[in-house]
């Protein structure tokens, strides 16, 4: 026997019924509320007169390069980045100071420090 969801119609039937609860509950406005994008403000209408568009060619970007221009100007802050890096690890960097030689003559532990104790 087939359930009741899979009979063609019912499905639809019960999702028209299960929006129709949700309406009358007042949440399905909520769902919309929740999901609208745009503005709750009132969207300015165009004056009279002006629906003469201007081509892209007619408003130049205000800060252009060329890519001569900008493939130097990348170029200078890679080279800048990388020299004072370097610059600081060979010249302000401090270095650590070499280790004392050892001492012949100390004695030996007899165990390692951090050996697991067995006992």
């Amino acid at each position: 026997k087939l359930p009741i969801a899979s009979v063609p119609g019912n499905r639809e039937r019960s999702f028209r019924r299960m929006l129709q609860a949700m309406q009358g509950r007042g949440l399905l406005s909520a769902l919309a509320r929740a999901r609208s994008y745009g503005t709750s403000l009132p969207i300015p209408k165009t004056p009279a007169g002006s629906e003469e568009i201007f081509h892209s060619q007619m408003m130049l970007p205000k800060y252009s390069l060329s890519n001569q221009k900008w493939f130097f100007l990348f170029l200078a802050c890679n080279a800048g980045a990388y020299g004072g890096h370097y610059f600081y690890l060979r010249f302000l960097m401090p270095a650590n100071p070499p280790n004392p030689p050892r001492d012949p003559n100390q004695v030996r532990p007899e165990k390692h420090m951090h050996a697991v104790d067995d006992e």
